[in-house]
């Protein structure tokens, strides 16, 4: 597989943006997005200042704006706005199934037969299921299983991530308290055509937290 090109780094995750070889129009089972109602439910969970604005700690609880947020094309101040969350999910309804290669590593080292979820936000309003994937041996996903069907990609949207593997200690901050996140989006600039999640089984310590021990 082609190594893909770097992009946002955060806790361990790389989200990978550029244009790829663009969306699949294979058709999926979804419901019509509401870009709208996407945009208010959203904006009622995250923004807990009322400012107008989901930024700062408040990427925090969602991983997957945390990623959207980073994208210079979609917020160049860190910062989305309702317009910018309503101009994006409008690129949705024409995206179709977007290619979206997925590769894990642990340690440095290719996590194969990794057990991937992708869960819907709740402000995507139930438009999609959850996709389900397992990497190869080379650790990468390509195909993902959504409502039954068998796609080679996922549908537009934000979401949730989770790695699990039989037999292999993945620490919970990667599945069950989950950290990982992704925005996939077929339209216009700053589409995204993969995710690199680059987990260790040591948290890194935070910057806050460097130089406790020290006196």
């Amino acid at each position: 597989m082609r190594p893909l090109p770097a992009g946002l780094v955060a806790v361990s995750v790389l989200a990978l943006a550029g244009c790829g070889s663009g969306p699949d129009k294979t058709p999926v089972a979804v419901r019509s997005y509401d870009p709208e109602a996407m945009t208010r439910s959203a904006m009622a969970e995250f923004d807990k200042n009322v400012n107008g604005s989901i930024d700062g700690p408040e990427l925090d609880a969602c991983p997957g704006l945390k990623v959207l947020a980073a994208n210079p094309d979609v917020a160049p101040d860190g910062k989305l706005t309702a317009d910018r969350l309503k101009v994006r999910f409008e690129t949705y309804r024409s995206a179709g199934v977007v290619g979206f290669p997925v590769r894990v590593t642990l340690d440095g080292a290719p996590l194969a037969d990794a057990a991937l979820v992708f869960t819907p936000e709740v402000f995507m309003g139930g438009v999609t299921d959850a996709a389900t994937g397992r990497t190869g041996p080379d650790g990468t996903a390509t195909d993902f299983s959504v409502g039954g069907r068998e796609l080679p990609g996922l549908p537009p949207g934000v979401y949730r991530v989770s790695v699990t593997r039989d037999g292999v200690a993945v620490p919970e901050r990667y599945n069950a308290k989950t950290v990982l996140g992704c925005e996939v989006s077929g339209g216009g600039r700053g589409g995204n055509s993969g995710l690199d999640l680059k987990l260790e089984t040591k948290e890194k310590p935070r910057a806050k937290d460097k130089g406790k021990d020290k006196k």
